[in-house]
């Protein structure tokens, strides 16, 4: 079975945008080699679909596409930098709507691991559900 045209761009643009993002100069480079790496572990495009984040972090070390500097920014996007401006900007809001120091960073300590375990690229931030945060705020209280 072959990839759809249009399921190759998409993943094609998610892998530009990420890597562009992330600063990295050769994306296009990296991601033609991934994107040929994944068609040909998996033909079947729903098999590709269905791959859990970690599934897709061991596809992309086997694939030999990628330097040791993008498989760290890949198995672990969340790095210190990224968890602390969270952390800033959290803490900042709880306090300007009336928590104290140390329940702000109680719970957006507890908000972060929580965000983390459902999102695994904190650039994908923004497609938590209206649930999963209400889920969060409650779990965090």
């Amino acid at each position: 079975m072959v990839w759809p045209e249009e399921e190759k761009n998409r993943f094609y643009s998610n892998c530009v945008g990420f890597l562009e993002l992330e600063g990295v100069a050769d994306a296009k480079k990296y991601c033609d080699c991934l994107l040929e790496s994944s068609m040909e572990k998996y033909p079947d495009i729903e098999e590709a679909m269905e791959l859990e984040q970690k599934e897709i972090v061991i596809l992309f070390e086997q694939s030999n596409c990628l330097d040791d500097y993008l498989m760290v920014k890949i198995e672990d996007p969340w790095t210190e930098e990224v968890s602390a401006v969270f952390l800033e900007h959290c803490q900042k809001s709880k306090k300007e709507s009336g928590s104290n120091e140390d329940d702000a960073l109680k719970y957006c300590s507890c908000a972060l691991e929580k965000i983390k375990e459902l999102i695994p690229q904190p650039q994908h931030l923004i497609q938590l559900t209206p649930e999963e945060w209400e889920s969060i705020v409650k779990d965090c209280q």
